[in-house]
């Protein structure tokens, strides 16, 4: 089943950073999630790259190109094991093993 990109409503300035979006409290958890679900995607359908979100009435995306696939992975790792969710690691962990 096609991941379908989840809109987001957000207020960002312009050059707005995935490092940045990350630190807004409450939505660091839902980008972390949805950036695994993406790469997921990506490495099954073979992408070079893919996108995490929509930003509402924009037309555009944030996308995540397929170099920073193993480090948003590995943050992610450090992410769960902070909050001691290990399934999620271990998903994390294979999907590294895939790239």
């Amino acid at each position: 089943m096609k991941r379908k990109v989840p809109v987001f409503r957000i207020n960002a300035r312009p050059g707005a950073s995935y490092e940045m979006l990350t630190e807004v409290p409450g939505l660091k958890e839902v980008i972390i999630e949805e950036t695994v679900l993406a790469i997921k995607e990506g490495i099954k359908k073979k992408k070079k790259s893919t996108p995490i979100f929509e930003i509402a009435g924009s037309d555009c995306y944030l996308e995540i190109e397929k170099d920073k696939w193993k480090s948003s992975l590995e943050s992610a790792i450090n992410y769960y094991v902070e909050h001691e969710d290990y399934d999620k690691c271990i998903e994390c962990r294979d999907l590294i093993s895939k790239l």
